[in-house]
This record gives structure tokens, C-alpha cells and sequence, in this order.
């Protein structure tokens, strides 16, 4: 199992629990606001993950959070390390993802390995190769199917979309709820461009909080619970 970082304790990872955090390596995406693209680069180990587990100090977590990088990039490794989570403490496991690889994670859901999912819709799908250096053609399909697999299983299903005020418009607001419009929630998330590793978006503006509170507005005609979330903490619409 690859993975270049551990968090023992989070209080904002997986929403209104405290809980640990692994980040696994790897990425089918290349997202130059990604705040963990430089580390990941850096400081990746292979490790099994039964002492990933073991390394993880539990105390006081509530839940485990699976980060990364894409965790689906490593299916076999993930698939292991929520059977050993679930078989030793049986922690509520939230499974951070990028919506590319439907397969994988609707085999955690039917296993019963993940209970709340949080996928990043990056913005309009015809935008995704400038964003993320990814066709997304598949992916606006894939979220979709994200939503009907954990709506029939009983999965919190999240969908978030960082705003870039230079990149994304209203109209890509738009877009990305009327597709997510079935999730248990949405997320609007600061653009933090003191964090990301291109040049290029380090020099464009993040948006203010007034903005990200008028994009839910509109978020919240498509999805009932909107929240949004800004350095100043989380404002649920």
C-alpha cells in the first residue's frame, strides 16, 4: 500500500466526527491547485496495509478517512486496508475519490466497506482536461452512478466542487448540481491558492466567502443540503 502521509486526529475530515486520516499515493488526475500533489512526489512509502493500520493512533478517532492522491488507483490495497479497519474496530470509513473509477468503489459499497463517500466534481465536464489534465467525458456518467449505488446501499454520498474564480463560472456551477442533484449533500470549497503546487494558479485569487454563499444559493435549488466551506470554517445553506 502505497501512502506518503497519516493524521491521527482530524476534526474536519469526515464531518461531525473526529477521525484519523491516511493519504494514498497515486493519481489519475493532475490538478494544479492539489494541495498534496508536491508531497505525494516526495515522501510516497510502500507499506502492508495491516501496518499502515497498525501505525495509526486510533485513541480517540471516531472514523477512519481514506485520502490520497485517487485511493481507487490502488484497488486491491484499499479493498485490504477497509477489511482490516472494519474487522479490527469497525469504524465508520469515509472514502475521498475522484469519481473516475466506478468499479472499485461500488465493490467497497457492496461489501460493506464504506459509509460515506465524497467525490470531487472538479467542475463542467468539457473543462476537465484544463482543470485536471483529465478527460472527462466518462465522468459526468460516473457521478451519477456514484449516486445511485450509494443511494440503494444506504452510503452519505457528498459531491464538492473547489471554486476557482478564474477557471469556473457560474454556469459550471450549474452544471455540476444538475448533475449531483441526487447526493446527500454539496459542497462548495475555497480556492486556497497559498496551497497548490503550479505557479499558475498561486497567483490567482481565491474567492470570497460572499461568493461561495452565492453559489450555494444556486446549489440549493438542485440539492436540499448545500455547505459551504471557507478558511473561515463551514457555513451549511
Amino acid at each position: 500500500m502505497k501512502i506518503f502521509g497519516i493524521i491521527d486526529l482530524s476534526t474536519l475530515d469526515y464531518p461531525k466526527k473526529c477521525s484519523s486520516v491516511v493519504f494514498m499515493s497515486g493519481c489519475n488526475m493532475k490538478c494544479g491547485y492539489c494541495h498534496n500533489y508536491t508531497q505525494m512526489k516526495k515522501n510516497t512509502y510502500n507499506i502492508s496495509p495491516y501496518k499502515v493500520y497498525k501505525s495509526m493512533d486510533l485513541t480517540f478517532s471516531e472514523a477512519i478517512v481514506v485520502s490520497g492522491g485517487e485511493p481507487t488507483v490502488q484497488p486491491q490495497a484499499l479493498m485490504e486496508f477497509c477489511k482490516i479497519v472494519k474487522r479490527e474496530r469497525n469504524l465508520p470509513i469515509k472514502l475521498d475519490t475522484n469519481g473516475s473509477n466506478v468499479d472499485t468503489v461500488k465493490e467497497l459499497v457492496q461489501e460493506g466497506l464504506i459509509d460515506y463517500l465524497a467525490v470531487d466534481v472538479k467542475c463542467a465536464f468539457e473543462k476537465y482536461w484544463d482543470i485536471a489534465q483529465y478527460d472527462g467525458s466518462k465522468i459526468e456518467s460516473n457521478v451519477k452512478k456514484l449516486i445511485k449505488i450509494c443511494k440503494k446501499e444506504g452510503v452519505f454520498i457528498e459531491c464538492r466542487t473547489t471554486y476557482i474564480p478564474e477557471k469556473i463560472d457560474r454556469e459550471d456551477i450549474y452544471t455540476v448540481v444538475r448533475t449531483v442533484k441526487g447526493c446527500d449533500l454539496y459542497a462548495l470549497q475555497q480556492f486556497d491558492r497559498e496551497h497548490s503546487w503550479k505557479e499558475e494558479y498561486r497567483k490567482m485569487r481565491e474567492p470570497t466567502l460572499e461568493e461561495l454563499v452565492e453559489l450555494g444559493k444556486i446549489a440549493k435549488e438542485y440539492v436540499p443540503s448545500v455547505a459551504v466551506r471557507s478558511k473561515e470554517g463551514i457555513l451549511y445553506l
